[in-house]
């Protein structure tokens, strides 16, 4: 479900979709749809409601503290990522948040890093192979896990898991459940919005994360002919060679 929590990634600026479809990349539709019913009948069912509760049981400030807290373990990935996309001044930023917020910030509860504008980079091992040359690629719902591509997918692995890895045995059950409520109780709000105005909240979703991952992997200014257009096309260009295969 941890993902399907990853809404928060692309919720935000992309309120206003302008229309593109997506479908083209979705060649597993049916299957996808049926990963995302499956996965949202059980966030109804159980995660929903613990995440309300927990919403409405915890101080603002403590909600904030606990988000803090495993951002900043998540914060490991996204500065070895910039890195390796031959950004130092962005994988900089990310190391100088994890050694200021672990220590003075008391393990990441409170985010001095961003007060001395020193903010998330928010980068990842898909954006990574974007940059690497990896631009095209198939859409693909994971159970319990959200909206991904087939590039995307090492690295949705790798941030699900990096808390685990880092704090060893101590990341118990009951630590991932705080983690896993804690990112879906900051969602609240914006996956109510999608289910109230969305006429279809799967293919809102996939078109949005589509142009989250746009932005992302273009730090914030995506060219006008993009790989996403031209992928379309290329698709569609396919569909008109097969048909004419005899």
């Amino acid at each position: 479900m941890r993902w399907l929590l990853g809404l928060t990634i692309f919720m935000g600026g992309c309120a206003g979709l302008d229309g593109d479809n997506y479908a083209a990349f979705d060649q597993q539709e049916s299957l996808n749809r049926k990963s995302y019913q499956l996965s949202d009948a059980v966030d109804r069912s159980v995660v929903l409601p613990a995440a309300r509760a927990y919403h409405r049981i915890m101080p603002d400030w403590v909600e904030r503290g606990v988000l803090n807290f495993f951002l900043n373990l998540r914060t490991v990935a996204s500065a070895a990522n910039g890195f390796l996309q031959g950004k130092p001044k962005s994988g900089a930023i990310d190391l100088s948040r994890v050694a200021i917020n672990s220590t003075l910030g008391l393990g990441g509860v409170i985010d001095w890093a961003s007060k001395w504008n020193l903010p998330y980079q928010e980068e990842d091992f898909g954006q990574t192979l974007a940059v690497w040359g990896y631009k095209k690629s198939r859409y693909v719902y994971v159970p319990f896990m959200g909206p991904a591509t087939v590039r995307d997918l090492p690295g949705l692995l790798v941030r699900s898991t990096l808390p685990r890895i880092i704090l060893g045995r101590d990341y118990h059950l009951a630590i991932s459940g705080l983690d896993l409520i804690s990112v879906r109780a900051d969602l609240v709000t914006a996956t109510d919005v999608r289910d109230v105005s969305a006429l279809d909240p799967y293919a809102f979703t996939r078109d949005a994360y589509y142009q989250r991952r746009k932005y992302l992997i273009y730090d914030g200014e995506p060219p006008v002919d993009d790989f996403f257009d031209s992928f379309a096309e290329d698709d569609a260009l396919e569909d008109d060679a097969a048909a004419s295969d005899p």
